[in-house]
């Protein structure tokens, strides 16, 4: 893609708003997974006229801070360069996605993402399909989306399938109900005088069987989801999503996976607390749910700073350490640990997706016991963990 002012294509449904192109390269690449139907625009002095020329569907805001974004978004409106309906995206950096998340619960923006640094693939697509869909243009990228996530194994395509069966069965068999109570209220409305009873039918309908039926409607359908949901993050699925990277380093220790090894009887006889320092709060939250199946104590932290006011006020039996965080990287956090506080022997595991040796070892030489590469299954992160609190 050319870095210009004026898009290439016509009239794309995808238009993303930037500074510099090259902030939102991995943006581009993972839409173009999906479609083709997109452009990007870099912010120069025509743009305001170019956005109403090209009247897109979906329009992604990633600017260089997310106030500039609200500005200009709020400058489109006002000065009627959006006319037609869209769906409005804030793409911002970690550090801002409080702020955009407030920006969409006060329905601003349509929804948010964040792309510095950028972690989640599939939900950004999901967002851009998620957004088509609101204008009927969404059936093209469909094929191109199931194509990304193919699973094979067969079980979790069955259950997946069967689950959605069951909710299309029960949404089937509530608006049937919803009919039959209609219907029988019709007829005993027909039955009765045209004065107070049938107001008593009417308030007994509104205030009591359609709120019934409504609740019983979200509370099953959001059950139903949640399986499907848990059913499409499997592990089976994950481990055809996520390549399976080199054997974790450990250059203080003699660690190595050991197949044999049962990873799911780690039982500590007292519960064993672990500090968890991780600034992505999807992977923090997924290592997090792991532990404490296991009887850990986690406490959970996503930056430097943080993990030192947390080492001051108490010892942990093992702390995990994300490479890169904000305010204070992993580095520099674990030669204060080593220095000071409660926790100058406590063992400090790495974790990050960097698989530079030289790094890793200079790390080592300031504390490091253990090393997790990110993305990591279950078994990685346990096995390592039971190995150093050996």
């Amino acid at each position: 893609m050319k870095n210009h002012n004026r898009v290439a294509k016509r009239h794309p449904s995808i238009l993303i708003l930037a500074h510099k192109e090259e902030d939102v390269h991995g943006v581009n690449e993972i839409i173009s997974e999906q479609t083709d139907d997109y452009s990007c625009l870099i912010i120069k002095k025509t743009a305001f006229e170019d956005i109403k020329q090209l009247a897109p569907k979906v329009l992604l805001f990633a600017l260089s801070d997310v106030k500039k974004s609200i500005c200009m978004y709020n400058q489109l409106i006002k000065r009627n360069y959006l006319i037609k309906n869209h769906y409005s995206v804030l793409l911002c950096s970690n550090k801002e996605s409080g702020l955009a998340f407030k920006c969409c619960l006060k329905k601003l923006f349509d929804s948010y993402f964040v792309f510095q640094p950028l972690y989640e693939k599939f939900r950004l697509q999901l967002i851009i399909f998620e957004g088509l869909k609101r204008f009927d243009s969404a059936s093209d990228c469909i094929n191109s989306l199931n194509e990304l996530v193919q699973n094979h194994d067969k079980e979790i395509n069955s259950q997946i399938e069967l689950g959605l069966s069951y909710k299309e069965s029960l949404i089937e068999e509530i608006n049937k109900s919803r009919t039959e109570v209609n219907s029988l209220n019709k007829g005993l409305l027909d039955q009765l005088p045209d004065d107070i009873s049938k107001k008593l039918i009417n308030d007994l309908n509104e205030e009591h069987l359609q709120p019934l039926l409504n609740a019983l409607e979200h509370s099953i359908s959001c059950k139903l989801l949640e399986l499907v949901d848990s059913l499409k993050h499997s592990k089976s699925l994950n481990n055809q999503l996520i390549q399976k990277l080199e054997q974790p380093i450990f250059p203080n220790k003699e660690l190595s996976n050991d197949s044999n090894l049962a990873i799911n009887s780690i039982e500590p006889e007292l519960p064993q607390s672990i500090l968890l320092v991780e600034d992505n709060h999807i992977y923090r939250e997924m290592i997090g749910e792991v532990l404490s199946s296991q009887g850990f104590e986690v406490e959970q932290v996503d930056d430097g700073l943080a993990a030192i006011k947390k080492i001051k006020q108490h010892k942990y039996n093992l702390i995990l350490m994300d490479l890169f965080l904000p305010n204070l990287d992993g580095l520099n956090t674990t030669k204060h640990i080593r220095n000071v506080g409660k926790n100058k022997l406590t063992p400090v595991v790495a974790l990050s997706g960097n698989k530079n040796k030289q790094l890793v070892k200079k790390w080592a030489n300031h504390g490091l016991d253990g090393y997790i590469l990110k993305p990591s299954t279950k078994e990685e992160i346990l096995t390592t963990i039971k190995k150093v609190l050996k």
